[in-house]
């Protein structure tokens, strides 16, 4: 091969490396941490680089190389340089093959993984989903806890209004508030219900002016509101 052939050829490969360069980068700052497109960026920038000097230098010894006659000048290398050269050349084919089959399983998998069809999101069933909360009837134990955590929570009116019904509630909040503003805290002593709605419990007062705090007996109606429960009706059955 003559020497302009031979500058021709190695600037030619160089070019295709360097695009192969480009392709196996963009592969890898896609997939990120994808070991063999790294690998492959590593082999053809060293590859670029090689075939780039040996360009140089075949250009080099074209310039400064003594000039002979005739059509045809010989570029006369050692074999030590013809063994580099076909080395390189080698490295160069099998690093396109395997950017062409790294290229292909990819895209395969890219057309692959874009047809296959998203499942479609599941939305509860609204039949389901209210058969799971339809509340169970509330048993004597239920209510009887009902009414000790609502004394459990006075005098924090604003946590206790909701908790009454609308028979109470009718009364006035600004009434409800009145009461208990005047009370600093409750003790429940006991609490049982008497049937499916009724419970009589058993509360100490504690005033905050310091009167004596007394005990008194109360029963309480509790029925279902607005889908809970609710205390309606509020009888004084024994002070002490």
């Amino acid at each position: 091969m003559n020497r302009a052939g031979s500058i021709w050829f190695w600037s030619l490969l160089g070019a295709c490396i360097a695009a192969a360069l480009g392709t196996a980068i963009n592969f890898a700052t896609d997939l990120k941490t994808n070991f063999l497109a790294w690998g492959l960026v590593v082999a053809f920038t060293l590859a670029t680089g090689l075939i780039s000097g040996i360009s140089q230098v075949l250009t080099r010894r074209d310039g400064d190389g003594p000039k002979t006659t005739g059509t045809t000048n010989v570029y006369n290398v050692r074999h030590s340089q013809v063994n580099a050269w076909l080395v390189f050349l080698i490295l160069g084919v099998s690093g396109s093959l395997l950017a062409a089959i790294f290229v292909g399983v990819h895209f395969a998998g890219s057309v692959q993984t874009a047809g296959t069809p998203v499942p479609a999101v599941v939305e509860p069933s609204p039949t389901t989903s209210t058969t799971s909360t339809v509340p169970r009837p509330a048993t004597n134990e239920d209510i009887a806890q009902f009414v000790t955590a609502y004394y459990r929570l006075m005098p924090d009116t604003e946590a206790g209004w909701p908790l009454i019904g609308p028979n109470l509630q009718r009364r006035g909040q600004r009434d409800y508030e009145a009461h208990w503003g005047r009370i600093s805290a409750v003790d429940v002593h006991s609490a049982s219900a008497t049937s499916a709605t009724t419970v009589r419990v058993r509360i100490t007062l504690h005033y905050r002016d310091g009167r004596p705090s007394p005990t008194e007996t109360h029963e309480l109606t509790v029925v279902p509101h607005d889908g809970r429960l609710c205390i309606d009706a509020d009888t004084l059955i024994r002070p002490k």
